[in-house]
C-alpha cells in the first residue's frame, strides 16, 4: 500500500510537471542577473560609492565668529570721556575664515574616491560569473536527470506489459511463478530509481528558482537539448586573461585604486592656503579697525611628513603584492583548465564508446533476447537480465554525459564565458 501511494505521489508530480512552463537556460541567467539579491546589493555599492565621489573635491565649510575684542570688565571705560581724554575703549568683532585647499589634492581625492566603484564593478562581475555557473551547473544535471527518468519510464512500460504477459502465460503452465516475482523486484527498483532521481531534479528546481529570487516551489520543465564543445582541443590563451576575468580586473582595479590613493598620499606635501577676515566696530569714538591674513600650511616640517611618505611607501609594496597575486592567479588558472581539458577529453571518449558500442551490443541483446523468448526458446529471466543492464549501461552513459556537462561549465566557469 506504502509502495502504491509513493508511485501515485510520482506520477501525480510528473503530471504537473508535465503541464509546467519550460524555461531556457538563457532565460534563467537573464533573471538571474536582473533579479538575484547579491547583484543587486552590489548595484546599490556601486552607486553609493559614484554618489560619495560627487563631492569629493568639496571645500571645508567657512568659519564665522562673533565676540567682544579686547574689551575692559568695566562698561564705563567703553564710552568716551573728553574731560579725561578718553576716546572709549574695546570694539565689537565679527570674523570670518576660509580654508582654501590644494587643488592638486582636490584632484588626487577625486581620483581616488571615483576609482573605488570601479573595484566593486569587478568584484560584481565576480560573483555574478560564479552565480551563473552554479545555474548552468545545476540546469544541466536537471536535464539528464529528467532523461534518465524518461530511460526509467519506458522501462517501466515494458517491465508492467512483461508481468502481464508472464502471469498469462502462468495461468496456462506456460512460465514459472519466479520470473513474475523477478519481473515485479526489477519493477519496483525503477520506480525507486525514478522517485529518487524526481527528488534530486526538485532539488535543483529549488536551487535554480533560489538563484532567480522566485517562489522556490515554483515548477518548471527544463529544455532536454544540449551542446557538446571542443574545450579539449581548444588553445589557452594566457594574455587574454586580463581581458576576460572578472578577479584579474578586479586586480588591476584595486591596483589603480592604489595609485591613486598613492597619489592622494603624496599630494598631502602640498600646502593649503586659508585667508582670515576680522571687523571690530569700535566702542567710543575710536575708529573702526580691520585685520586681513593670509594663512599657509607648512606639511615638509619632519614632524609632518613622517605620515605621507610611510603611507606611499606602504601602498607601493602593496600594488608589488597583487602583481604577483596575479601571475599566481594565472598560473592556476592554466593549469586548471589543462586538468580540464584532459578530463573533458577522455570523457568525451568514454561517451563516444557507449554511443558506438557499449549501448548498441546490449540493445542488440536485449532484442535477441527478447524475441528467443518470445519464440520459447529462452527464459524470461534471461529477458529480464538483459534489459536490465540496457537500462544500468544507460544510465551509466547519461551519467557520463552529465559528467562531460558539468565539467564544459567549470571550463566556462574559469574563462568565464556566462
Amino acid at each position: 500500500m506504502r509502495n502504491k501511494k509513493a508511485i501515485l505521489f510520482f506520477l501525480l508530480t510528473i503530471s504537473v510537471t508535465v503541464n509546467a512552463q519550460q524555461l531556457a537556460l538563457d532565460s534563467i541567467l537573464r533573471i538571474i542577473e536582473q533579479n538575484n539579491p547579491e547583484l543587486k546589493m552590489f548595484n546599490a555599492q556601486i552607486s553609493a560609492m559614484d554618489a560619495y565621489a560627487q563631492g569629493a573635491k568639496s571645500w571645508d565649510a567657512p568659519q564665522v565668529g562673533t565676540g567682544f575684542f579686547m574689551t575692559p570688565y568695566n562698561p564705563m571705560m567703553w564710552r568716551a570721556d573728553k574731560a579725561n581724554y578718553n576716546n572709549g575703549m574695546g570694539s565689537y568683532m565679527l570674523s570670518v575664515q576660509q580654508m582654501i585647499p590644494n587643488q592638486t589634492k582636490l584632484k588626487a581625492n577625486e581620483t581616488y574616491m571615483k576609482s573605488m566603484s570601479g573595484v566593486e564593478k569587478e568584484n560584481k562581475n565576480y560573483i555574478r560569473n560564479q552565480l551563473l555557473s552554479d545555474a548552468k551547473m545545476s540546469y544541466n544535471e536537471s536535464v539528464l536527470l529528467q532523461k534518465k527518468i524518461e530511460v526509467l519510464k519506458e522501462t517501466e512500460t515494458f517491465l508492467n506489459l512483461v508481468i502481464q504477459s508472464t502471469e498469462i502465460r502462468y495461468s496456462y503452465n506456460q512460465d514459472k511463478l519466479g520470473s513474475i516475482y523477478k519481473a515485479k523486484a526489477q519493477l519496483g527498483e525503477v520506480q525507486s530509481m525514478q522517485l529518487m532521481f524526481q527528488n534530486e531534479l526538485q532539488q535543483n528546481i529549488i536551487m535554480l528558482n533560489t538563484l532567480m529570487n522566485r517562489e522556490k516551489t515554483t515548477i518548471f520543465q527544463v529544455d532536454t537539448t544540449f551542446s557538446i564543445y571542443n574545450y579539449d582541443i581548444q588553445k589557452i590563451d594566457t594574455s587574454s586573461f586580463n581581458s576576460i576575468r572578472s578577479d584579474l580586473k578586479a586586480i588591476d582595479q584595486t591596483i589603480v585604486l592604489l595609485k591613486a590613493k598613492k597619489d592622494l598620499e603624496y599630494s598631502k606635501r602640498l600646502p593649503d592656503f586659508g585667508i582670515k577676515y576680522d571687523h571690530m566696530f569700535s566702542f567710543g569714538t575710536q575708529p573702526q579697525l580691520f585685520t586681513l591674513m593670509g594663512m599657509v600650511t607648512v606639511p615638509i616640517v619632519p614632524w609632518s611628513n613622517k605620515m605621507y611618505k610611510s603611507s606611499v611607501l606602504g601602498l607601493e609594496n602593496d600594488t608589488k603584492a597583487l602583481e604577483i597575486q596575479k601571475q599566481g592567479i594565472i598560473n592556476e588558472t592554466t593549469g586548471k583548465l589543462e586538468t580540464l581539458k584532459s578530463k573533458i577529453g577522455f570523457q568525451k571518449q568514454q561517451i563516444k564508446l557507449y554511443e558506438e558500442s557499449i549501448i548498441p551490443s546490449f540493445r542488440k541483446n536485449y532484442q535477441a533476447t527478447l524475441l528467443a523468448y518470445e519464440q520459447n526458446t529462452e527464459e524470461l529471466f534471461m529477458v529480464l537480465d538483459a534489459i536490465q543492464m540496457l537500462r544500468m549501461n544507460q544510465i551509466t552513459y547519461l551519467d557520463l554525459v552529465q559528467q562531460l556537462l558539468l565539467l564544459q561549465t567549470e571550463y566556462e566557469k574559469e574563462i568565464e564565458q556566462n
